[in-house]
């Protein structure tokens, strides 16, 4: 086992039935903090439920109009949710699964503070926020209320400018490719060139750039790091860091299913019904099920743990079967475990050993296998569970990524 951290002092432990859900410092108007900040924050969930269609700048253009990978469709000035910083809210084209262009929607953030030299750009990729569009984290951002920010804000603090994707179908219509890892994955790697192609932005294409994400954003930052050579081979990527990532989704499947997260096992299997409509989901669910699923479409990620805590797939699906367990599924869902493409820039894998959502093991053996890969990866284990293990790694994380950014050589250690 390498890489144990223990943590420098206690953070704050969520209530059990919280506990997955909100990790964040209270966005204010304050200027960036220098000190890594680690304090958590539950988001309200009493905002109104709205859809793209209550605010037509989420609504792309249908068709899409001509361009390439990363551009701009359109932009807006935003409300920023860091004092220090100047934020604009983007609609950019990406690709889906199958490789037609989408529209994902998302946030750029820029210090207003001046940079010496060229202003790294890292990519901020989001953990679960929810399924409904109001769930956004372009949306909360805008309201102040992104259960993340704090770890944007540390990167912000450095003086990075900061990329933060939606993701495909979350703010945009249509379902979220919930934990997908390759159209997420496309969506940030998508969301850099989009980022530099913001024109008031001022962020160089050659900048140093980075990628930044936990739990579900750490299963995008994976997948980026395995698809940046033959997807984004220009960006000049210096360093990804993947925590709690979900690299093999039976094995999270299997740990979550009956407990208080099937939430995001039944987000997970929407998400994959939505990248690939051939495993007609609603085939095999009862009428109960197809309820269930749509309700949970509409709620952001508090509600949802709550109204399906303790529940099974199998209450939902014709004859009680799990259909992740049939062919078809495992086939998806195998083609979108990581660990089997060698990374091209250095990755640190951060996990907890109490994680209670994605096991340890999980971050384990994702490293053994791009190690054997020849990879530059480490990986570094905290006496945590799932979110306290995100406070704790802030400080080691923003430092790795801003010595990467700085173009020091990273260390692999396997």
């Amino acid at each position: 086992m390498s890489g144990i951290r223990w943590p420098a002092r206690a953070a704050t432990l969520l209530n059990a039935g919280l506990i997955v859900v909100a990790i964040a410092a209270p966005a204010t108007a304050a200027a960036p903090q220098t000190k890594p900040q680690t304090k958590p924050q539950t988001q309200p969930q009493d905002q109104a439920q709205t859809t793209a269609a209550d605010d037509p700048f989420y609504v792309p253009p249908n068709p899409l109009p001509p361009g390439s990978r990363g551009d701009i469709i359109r932009f807006r000035s935003s409300t920023s949710p860091n004092g220090g910083a100047t934020a604009w809210q983007i609609l950019y084209r990406s690709t889906t699964v199958q490789g037609g262009a989408t529209a994902v929607s998302g946030t750029v953030l820029v210090p207003t503070a001046p940079y010496p030299g060229t202003r790294p750009l890292v990519a901020y990729a989001p953990g679960t926020q929810g399924w409904g569009d109001q769930c956004a984290p372009s949306k909360s951002m805008a309201n102040r209320l992104f259960d993340e920010q704090f770890a944007v804000d540390n990167l912000l603090a450095r003086g990075f400018a900061v990329v933060v994707s939606d993701y495909p179908g979350l703010g945009t219509p249509g379902e979220e490719t919930y934990n997908v890892g390759i159209p997420s994955a496309y969506a940030v790697l998508d969301g850099l060139r989009a980022a530099t192609r913001l024109a008031p932005a001022g962020i160089s294409p050659s900048a140093p750039m980075g990628i930044e994400g936990y739990s579900q954003g750490g299963g995008t930052a994976a997948w980026a790091a395995q698809l940046h050579a033959t997807y984004a081979p220009e960006l000049p990527l210096r360093g990804i860091a993947a925590g709690g990532t979900p690299a093999n989704l039976q094995a999270v499947a299997a740990n979550i299913n009956g407990t208080l997260f099937f939430a995001f096992l039944a987000g997970t299997a929407n998400g994959f019904n939505a990248a690939y409509p051939s495993l007609n989901l609603n085939g095999t669910l009862t009428p109960e099920g197809r309820t269930a699923l749509a309700r949970l479409a509409q709620l952001c990620q508090i509600e949802a743990l709550v109204l399906y805590a303790g529940k099974r797939i199998e209450n939902y699906t014709v004859g009680g079967v799990n259909p992740i367990d049939s062919p078809a599924w495992r086939a998806v869902l195998d083609a979108n475990n990581a660990g089997r493409i060698r990374p091209g820039p250095p990755v640190l894998i951060y996990h907890g050993l109490l994680d209670e959502v994605i096991p340890w093991t999980v971050g384990r053996n994702l490293h053994r296998q791009w190690c054997g890969l020849g990879a530059t990866t480490q990986l570094r284990s905290y006496i945590g569970e799932h979110v306290t293990t995100h406070l704790f790694a802030q400080g080691d994380v923003v430092s790795w990524l801003a010595d990467r950014l700085a173009g020091q050589p990273a260390r692999r250690v396997c």
